[in-house]
């Protein structure tokens, strides 16, 4: 079935996440649960909130008067250039298990051959049913995403430039329960060496997965007002970004019908009478030509700057308002934009009946190997000259609170507009805190409440200097503990 197309897919992307925006590659935002909406400013800011690129960085400084012969404290301008390259982060897992997440993805990786067992051989079928499927229906997620560079230039009179260039690669897929999926209302029937195995119905969900780059150039302006009560200032970003899509997979509405008669060993090999069923399935693809190469058996040689089987457009806004002393508040909308796909493109709409008659199941049979390519939608794929999707949009706001220049919490709602990699649609609540144990050592920590997993705990630390600064961000650690799911980021930048 056009599964496998999608399998070739993820496990390239699994092969590939070594040499590999959103947040999930910002150290800081993983660290707290992502609730920084309001806080992350500067290179931090891409892909949470173009509003924060321009921002007031003056830092407190400790200087002696001369005059009056003692220590006063002063607020001195911070950097205008942030520098930030390689920061890189990634998650996976499933609401079962990273057991199941693991296994599941072994099982899609099976060839094409392999697959006749789920209908030809009853321990394969129970097999599959106990030992692989979940209980109940589960996301299972894996997104990777790695920020090239991140440069940010920041005027008092002019505002603030941000140019990005960041990979995104992810699968976002449900998998049915074992229910749903196969339903144990099969029928096995034996007579003399022979057997049936017949009404055996195999659901899949819809699953997608991509690989997509960005080059995003940003802009925003703070305007400052006198007030020291009330709305202190006002900023505003928006960036735009061309997209290229590398690989784009998505199966839905997969469906399988299938009864076999006859199966019967002759010489240590299957051998069944007939097969006959009906299949329900829905796929397309757009693949650039290293994922073209792979599938089709050649040798495949990674190129970082592949031809584009896709191109679109993605759009950032924001806002942010610094409110009294110490509240801030912000909100954002990331990735507007769409994707069309024209290269490689293939859609397949599957409704046919099929029917085999009297072959050995092993691939030196040829009508064995007629009725796997009929599965495998070979018959029935339709090449067109392009199709589109959307990309993770997502709606943030937030609210922050900073008594002092050590410390801050800050309380963040997001929710996407789709279930794209690396997004979901489900309502997201996070808090999440930072506190200067020394005035170069950050700790943070969040909590976040929705979305996959449902619940989160994140821990992170960093190194910050008024010209370098590295951080690590955990995020799920409690997920983790419970063999679930988890996510783990590393960033660095430099200032002058």
């Amino acid at each position: 079935m056009a599964k496998y197309s999608l399998l070739t897919f993820c496990i390239l992307c699994l092969f590939t996440v070594s040499i590999y925006s959103g947040d999930r590659d910002n150290a800081r935002s993983n660290a707290m649960a992502f609730a920084t909406t309001v806080s992350s400013f500067g290179n931090d800011a891409y892909g949470i909130n173009p509003a924060n690129y321009d921002y007031n960085n003056f830092e407190l400084k400790v200087v002696k008067d001369l005059k009056l012969n003692k220590k006063k404290t002063i607020y001195v301008p911070g950097p205008k250039w942030e520098i930030s390259a390689f920061s890189t982060g990634g998650g996976y897992g499933s609401d079962s298990s990273i057991e199941f997440y693991n296994n599941y993805l072994s099982y899609l990786s099976i060839d094409r051959y392999t697959f006749v067992n789920l209908f030809t051989n009853l321990q394969e079928v129970f097999n599959f049913r106990t030992n692989i499927l979940p209980g109940e229906k589960t996301d299972v997620n894996y997104d990777f995403e790695f920020n090239w560079l991140s440069v940010n230039y920041k005027n008092p009179k002019f505002g603030a430039i941000n140019v990005s260039i960041s990979d995104k690669v992810g699968l976002n897929t449900n998998v049915n329960s074992r229910d749903e999926y196969l339903p144990l209302d099969f029928v096995y029937t034996t007579y003399g060496n022979k057997y049936d195995l017949t009404n055996v119905r195999l659901n899949q969900s819809e699953a997608i997965a991509w690989w997509i780059r960005k080059y995003n150039i940003g802009y925003a302006k703070q305007f400052n007002f006198k007030n020291k009560k009330g709305i202190r200032s006002f900023s505003f970003g928006i960036s735009g970004g061309l997209v290229h899509g590398f690989g784009n997979v998505t199966t839905y509405e997969s469906k399988l019908s299938i009864n076999t008669y006859g199966i019967e060993n002759i010489g240590g090999v299957n051998h069944a009478d007939s097969i006959k069923g009906k299949q329900d399935f829905h796929t397309r693809s757009s693949l650039t030509d290293f994922f073209q190469d792979y599938k089709d058996g050649a040798e495949s040689h990674f190129n970082l700057f592949p031809k584009p089987a896709g191109t679109g457009y993605s759009i950032d806004v924001g806002i942010a308002m610094q409110i009294s002393e110490n509240w801030r508040f912000a909100a954002s909308v990331m990735d507007l934009g769409q994707i069309t796909w024209d290269y490689n493109t293939i859609t397949n709409d599957d409704t046919d009946s099929l029917a085999y008659y009297d072959f050995f199941i092993t691939g030196t049979d040829p009508t064995y190997n007629a009725m796997v390519d009929d599965l495998g939608g070979y018959h029935t794929q339709d090449t067109i000259n392009s199709f589109t999707s959307d990309m993770p949009t997502k709606y943030r706001i937030g609210l922050m609170y900073q008594p002092t220049q050590k410390f801050m919490v800050e309380f963040n709602w997001s929710k996407g507009k789709n279930n794209l990699p690396g997004n979901t649609d489900e309502n997201v609540f996070a808090l999440g805190g930072e506190y200067f144990i020394l005035p170069y050592l950050p700790v943070r920590s969040g909590v976040s409440i929705g979305g996959p997993g449902d619940f989160y705990v994140s821990l992170g630390a960093g190194v910050k200097t008024r010209n370098f600064s590295v951080d690590i961000g955990t995020h799920g650690v409690n997920q983790l503990f419970m063999d679930r799911r988890f996510s783990v980021a590393i960033s660095s930048k430099i200032m002058f």
